[in-house]
């Protein structure tokens, strides 16, 4: 099975348990199990996890450097939206840009390195 197809595969199974997810979620809340704001004029504000999700089926084995980085972006940026958008630890955008920086250095600087990971272990029977 080539890396494409390992990844539209995977996509679909992170997809479908995300879905189950939140549908036991909101089923939770309806039951008054848990204790969750989920008014639409808040739920907007749990949107990174969408991209969290996106990161997740690309870093998920087997894989290769693009998408395994692609996938950490996305998180990060994810972390970094949510953060720096709902103000946690007292951080806005204004306090939290230079992190977008660093994680893009850093992007650049561990790709050739997982090229060299990942060209390793597909030459390996």
């Amino acid at each position: 099975m080539n890396v494409e197809t390992a990844y539209r595969w995977r996509s679909q199974l992170v997809w479908g348990l995300a879905l189950m997810a939140a549908g036991i979620i909101v089923l939770l809340v309806q039951a008054d199990v848990l204790d969750l704001d989920l008014d639409p004029a808040h739920f907007w504000r749990y949107w990174p996890w969408l991209v969290v999700v996106s990161g997740l089926t690309k870093i998920i084995p087997p894989t290769n450097s693009r998408h395994f980085t692609n996938g950490l972006w996305e998180i990060f940026f994810a972390g970094w939206w949510y953060i720096s958008f709902n103000h946690i630890w007292g951080l806005g955008f204004g306090q939290t840009w230079p992190a977008l920086l660093v994680a893009w250095g850093l992007g650049m600087m561990l790709r050739p390195l997982l090229d060299n990971i990942f060209a390793a272990t597909r030459e390996q029977p």
